[in-house]
Parts: structure tokens; sequence; C-alpha cells
């Protein structure tokens, strides 16, 4: 059976086409908007495409839900947001009729701590469903049953179940009430159609994040204390509760349950195997628990999810690998991946939202170049059209390639990075951008990256590191940032820096250092503890002051704060890495880029370092958007972010070469 690629035009008004050619110039906006379209999804008979696409017509933007009818080609708007009243989240199918959207909202007001209401500053996460064949719009969670909490729990869209095969009915956890007061977590199930909800697991002491068999049974759960959690398990057979496994955060003996195979005593799980977390399948039946591996990678942790086969309802495969597409362990999936990866070389493509008949499926491609390209595919007979484009001007031929590298850290450590230089421009001397990622522990790959591709448009090189803390290498390297924040962490970027410089592509005299949130942090530590190295630094949504970072982030009543051991608790070394409180030492310009409705990291971090730099009489550059959160999720708030960028690199690391493509 032939498999080949045949490019379609266009089957939905969003995914129109442009007119963009490899000579147009690129703009700033080009970069910075929200992307055309996202969160593709194939209803479970594969006769519906859900999709969000952005809205930008005259006055009307925003991002809206778009049901595609693969049948009849008709297409429609079903849920709309100007990106003011709530934010999308995610989008899944419940069943072949309900789409459920999980949006979320900042917000301030009362909150709960013990028995005590106090003001918070918090995120609001509402479910939203939406009925594709009538355009009814539901919320399941009513106001008459969020009545019996003198608080509102902020979270209210935690779906465990969404039982597909039960079309009125769906299982959510929420807090358990008493005399008003939120109590451990339990288990309700919600009528969609009337908003009733009844009991449906009930509490067990500091136990939550339940989750069912598929057989819709509640089988596991959470027990959280001083830093130490324990996996329980309910018999299929029994009511009685047993103790799988317990482990302390950040160790070695770290277990995340997966989910369940269509057998209820198959239970998939994440643990460490050569320091590497993998995938292991255990038979809950064994008195044992004995661990059988099932992918794991020497160089990687395995993340992803479990994907499974609508049809048998069995588990077939692993959502992603760090150097590769989907996992699958279907013999007949993995010809098809292989086929696809022949047929899309150099790109990391994702098979997923596989139909319930196995005839139709999705694929998303990318790579640095690509941000992202979603095929509809089908296997009898067997093609591939390509049906959207996650950002229609930043054609793959007009970004830049990245290519991983490696360089030891002052200690010896090899740290892993990935270097993007502009297109049709010798790698040698030029301005430069050290860029790490948030988190820490997050990580960088050679995965597209938009912010990226705006530098090096500019004319810039860009390096993003894997700095110890990062995630994804093995927990040695993760657990190597606990309590390291402005010291070994710093140096790590440093170093690639004078790697660079080293290798003639970075100018010594023109380095610069941009992040967003921990980047941010980076980014502010790096004009600090390297005053006349860096020419600029950049801080989006970033910490200045980490001493109030873990205070915020602190519960008092607690014995065990998973803060204290990531970041520390000694007050003085606390102070001793806030860049706030050494503006004076700081030579290199700064800007700053925050969000007012930040609930990752407050505005007054940037409010802090402002004045601090005011005060010292510094060169600072501070941008305040309104109503913004920490994901630049407002187009207009993500705009107004590159173009201050844009001018401020503009004016403090000034671009020699005239090779630049975008327009500026």
């Amino acid at each position: 059976m032939k498999f080949y690629v045949r490019y379609l035009f266009v089957i939905c008004i969003a995914y129109f086409s442009v007119n963009t050619s490899a000579t147009t110039p690129l703009s700033t906006e080009d970069f910075s908007q929200l992307p055309d379209v996202s969160r593709l999804l194939l209803s479970p008979n594969g006769k519906k495409l859900a999709s969000t696409i952005r809205i930008n017509v005259g006055e009307t933007q925003g991002v809206a839900v778009q049901i595609l009818d693969l049948e009849t080609k008709e297409k429609k708007i079903s849920l709309f947001t100007d990106n003011s009243e709530y934010f999308f989240n995610w989008i899944s199918w419940k069943d072949n009729k309900t789409l459920m959207a999980g949006v979320f909202t900042p917000s301030e007001r009362d909150s709960q701590i013990i028995m005590q209401t106090v003001r918070f500053k918090t995120r609001d996460h509402d479910l939203i469903l939406i009925d594709t064949e009538s355009d009814q719009i539901i919320r399941p969670v009513s106001s008459k049953f969020l009545k019996r909490y003198d608080i509102r729990p902020s979270v209210r869209n935690w779906v465990v179940d969404s039982l597909p095969d039960d079309p009125e009915h769906i299982l959510m956890e929420f807090p358990g009430v008493d005399r008003g007061f939120w109590d451990d977590a339990v288990v309700y199930k919600f009528n969609i159609k009337t908003q009733q909800a009844t009991l449906y697991h009930k509490a067990k002491d500091n136990v939550g994040n339940w989750l069912t068999d598929q057989q819709h049974r509640v089988r596991i759960g959470e027990h959280y204390k001083d830093g130490e959690v324990t996996i329980l398990e309910k018999g299929v057979d029994s009511n009685k509760w047993r103790e799988l496994w317990t482990y302390k955060i950040f160790s070695e003996q770290q277990v995340n349950v997966l989910g369940f195979d269509l057998d209820p005593n198959e239970l998939y799980i994440r643990a460490y195997h050569d320091k590497r977390q993998a995938i292991f399948k255990v038979n809950l039946k064994d008195p044992e628990l004995k661990r059988e591996l099932v992918v794991a990678d020497s160089k990687y942790d395995v993340k992803g999810r479990l994907v499974y086969s609508s049809a048998s309802k069995k588990v077939i495969g692993v959502s992603s690998r760090e150097e590769g597409g989907t996992h699958f362990f279907d013999k007949e999936l993995q010809v098809l991946q292989a086929k696809i990866d022949k047929a899309i070389p150099g790109n990391r493509n994702y098979i997923y939202s596989i139909s319930d008949d196995l005839n139709r499926f999705l694929v998303f491609s990318t790579s640095s170049q690509d941000s992202g390209t979603y095929y509809l595919g089908q296997t009898n007979p067997v093609k591939l059209d390509s049906v959207a484009y996650s950002y229609k001007k930043l054609l793959p031929e007009l970004m830049s390639k990245t290519q991983k590298i490696e360089y030891k850290a002052r200690d010896g450590l090899e740290i892993e990075a990935y270097l993007t230089t502009p297109k049709g421009v010798q790698a040698k001397n030029l301005p430069t951008l050290m860029f790490p990622h948030g988190g820490p522990h997050a990580r960088d790959n050679d995965a597209f990256d938009y912010w990226t591709q705006f530098f090096v448009n500019k004319g810039y090189a860009v390096l993003q590191m894997n700095f110890r803390g990062s995630d994804g290498q093995g927990i040695e390297l993760r657990n190597a940032g606990l309590k390291n924040w402005g010291k070994e962490m710093q140096d790590d970027i440093e170093d690639g820096a004078r790697k660079l410089i080293a290798d003639g592509i970075a100018d010594p005299q023109a380095i610069g250092i941009v992040g967003g949130s921990y980047g941010g942090y980076a980014a502010l530590m790096g004009a600090v503890k390297t005053p006349d190295f860096y020419r600029c630094a950049i801080s989006v949504n970033g910490v200045s002051n980490v001493f109030d970072l873990v205070k915020d982030n602190r519960a008092f009543w607690l014995s065990y704060n998973v803060v204290d051991e990531q970041i520390g608790n000694d007050n003085a070394t606390l102070r001793a890495i806030s860049p706030v409180n050494f503006a004076d030492k700081i030579k290199a310009p700064v800007l700053l880029v925050h969000g007012t409705d930040d609930r990752q990291v407050e505005i007054k971090h940037s409010y802090q370092m402002r004045d601090a730099l005011q005060k010292a009489k510094k060169d600072v550059t501070f941008v305040e958007l309104p109503s913004e959160d920490h994901y630049l999720s407002n187009e207009k708030n993500r705009i107004d972010t590159f173009r201050a960028m844009d001018e401020f690199l503009n004016k403090c690391l000034p671009v020699k070469t005239e090779k630049s493509v975008a327009a500026h």
C-alpha cells in the first residue's frame, strides 16, 4: 500500500493560506500574533474537526472554537473569547456530540487558608461544554452547587472521567465541604443537562488527584503530607485501599501514575530507570508489584501521555518522545509512523486523535523552522492532507534552522544547548542573545520557538541552554538546580556565551540576555553578576525578589514547603540572590515587561526592580501590560511586548548587518 502526501488548498475559512513569498519582509507583528490555528482534535467517530482559531476581523479580535463537519464541510464558530473574560486552556471531546473547553481567568477574590478567609490573587478555572449539534453552551457546574462553599474553589474544571459512553454525565473532582469550608477532595457525578451533582466518591484524609480505571471506578488517589507522596490503590474486588508506592518530592523513588489499560489490573506508571524517567507497566495482582519496562531512553526522560485505541480501549503508545514523534506499541501504527516520518523528513511528526474505526487520524508536524503543520490522515485508502498551519505567515523557508550543541560549564558539567543563527549570514562575530528558559524545571530543544525566530530574524544569534535544574535529562541534572538560583545555574548561561565567543560565533562586545519568568530572573541576575559582560537585559514577567517569591509561595501552616527545598529558606541567602537588592551593580540597560494579572510571578517584582533601578539612576524601561497573565495570552499585549523588545534591542544592541529579513 503506497503512502503519499497530497496537499489540499484548505478545508476551512480559518485555514486559508496567505500570499506570503520568501521575499516578503516579515514584521514584528507577524511573529507576535497568536497562532492562527491550534488544538485540532477529531471527534471519536472521525466526522468532526474541532480547533481554536485566531479571530481578527475589524474590531473583533480574540480566539474562537471552530467545528468543521468533515462530511458536509459545514463550519461554524461555537465559542468566542476576546481574551478579556477568559482564556482557553484546553479543549477535548467528551463524545461525538459534546466538546469540553477548559478556560481560566485571572482573578482577585476571597480564598481560604485552613478555616480563615483571606484576599487572594488567583486564577479561576471553569468548564464549558459545547453541544456541537444544537450549538448549546453548557456550564455543568451551577451557581447553586457552588453555594455549598463559603468561598468558591478556584479550580472548577477538573474532569476525572468524561464518561464517553454516557452522554449526560461527567465525573469531576472538587474539594469536600466542612461547615462551608474546603475539605479533602471528593468526586462528583454531574448531569450536564440538569446541572445536578451527586457524590460519586467520598473523601479520604489528605488524598486527592483521583483517577478512574476504564470501567469508571475510582481506583487511584495520592496522599500528600510533609513532602511525602503515597500512591493508594483500591482493589477491583474489594473496598480496601492499599499503599503502592511512597516517595519524597525530588527523590529517585518518584512515581507518576499515567493510567489503566483495559485490564483493570494493568497500570502504567512513569518512574526512574538508570536515573532517567521511563514508562513501566505494573500488574496490580502481583504482590511484589514488579515493573515491566515499556519505554526508556538512555539520555532523556520519557514524557508524554498514554495513547489509547478508541476501538479496543487498550493502551497503544506514548504521545511523545524527546527525539521523535509518537511512540507506538502497535506494530501497524509503528509502520504508519515510519511512513509519515519518511514522507515528512526532518520534522517531529506526532500522530494523535485517532478515530474509533482507526481510519482517520491527525498529525502535528513541526521542526525548528516549521511552526506546526496539521495533517488529516486516512488509512483506507492511505492519504495525508495538510489542513492547517499554526502561523500562516511564518513560512518554513523564512525561518532559521536550530542546531544542537554541547559545551562544558566551568566545573566540567556537560551542558546541552540549541543554537540558531540568521539565514544567509556567516555565523561569525554575531551579536548574540542568551535566551534561558523559564521554569526553571523545564527544558528547551530544537522545536519551533517564535521568540527565537523573531530574534534571529532581526540578525542575532540565539543560544538556548539546558542549564542545571532543567528537566528532561534525568534526576541528577534536575536536582543540581535545587537551591542553586543565581549560582552555578547562572554560571551555566554565561559559560554558553563564552563558548560561542571562543568559537568565533558571538561578538564579545555584543552579548545580551533575555528571558521570561525564571528566564527573566536569569537575565536580571546576569546583569548583576557580570555587569561588564552583557550589553542589555530583558525580563518579561520575571522574578526580581527571590525572598518575596519564596515567602509568597510558602504555606506557613505546613511543616514542609516544596518551595523551601526548590529555592531555599535561608532569608539572608534569598536576599543575596535577589537582583532587586543589587540594582547599583547593573551597568547594562534593562527592559522590564510585566502583566498586571500575572498570577505566577506578581507584577510587584517588576515594580520593585524598576524602582530600585531608577533610584540607582540606571537605564531602565518598564512596560506594563493591562489585564495580562503570565503567558502573554492577549494578542495586543503580546504584540506590544515584541514591539518594546524590538525598539529596545535596536537601541542597546544594534545589528550591524543589513541581512535581517524583518521590516522594522
